[in-house]
């Protein structure tokens, strides 16, 4: 009894490399990956950064996915203080990989100064400390208003350069 149990399991073990040897393998290596996996997926953040001074900075957002090499946050509202100023940052999407935050869709940016950047898209390196907008933006000052298309605003020196502006005096 227990040959005939041995030869049916030989026979099915030599059936089964019959199939493997005449079987197509598919390559999934070349296949196409249509869909990005996120590490983490966090919703509806508020997030604060309080210190014995008291509140230095904070954040809300709907959604954040952490990606291995980058994360990409919606519906952003911040708030932070940096060298005495309040400042307050929205935008619709970020992305952030490495030493940028790429900020899109309706992005504001106010201080406590009178200073305010409408766009639809701003970088920002955090190691250069170099803000660049490559489409049409809005600066409202105490100074007057800029119009323009191309702004790179570097905040180590404080300046600001722009191309293609128009100026609007507040008086």
């Amino acid at each position: 009894m227990a040959l005939k149990i041995f030869a049916i399991a030989i026979i099915l073990f030599l059936a089964e490399i019959v199939f493997l040897t005449t079987k197509d393998f598919k390559d999934s290596s070349n296949g196409r990956k249509d869909i990005d996996f996120t590490d983490i997926t966090f919703e509806n953040i508020h997030s604060y950064h309080v210190t014995k001074e008291g509140l230095r900075a904070k954040l809300e957002a709907s959604k954040v996915l952490k990606y291995k090499e980058h994360a990409k946050i919606y519906d952003i509202k911040t708030e932070f203080t940096h060298k005495n100023r309040q400042n307050n940052i929205k935008a619709n999407e970020a992305l952030l990989k490495g030493d940028t935050i790429h900020l899109l869709g309706d992005v504001n940016y106010e201080d406590n100064a009178s200073l305010e950047i409408k766009s639809e898209d701003l970088l920002y390196n955090t190691k250069t400390k170099i803000v660049t907008i490559d489409v049409p933006f809005r600066l409202t000052s105490q100074s007057g208003n800029v119009v323009g298309t191309n702004l790179i605003y570097d905040q180590k020196n404080g300046t600001i350069k722009a191309k293609n502006i128009k100026y609007e005096s507040e008086q």
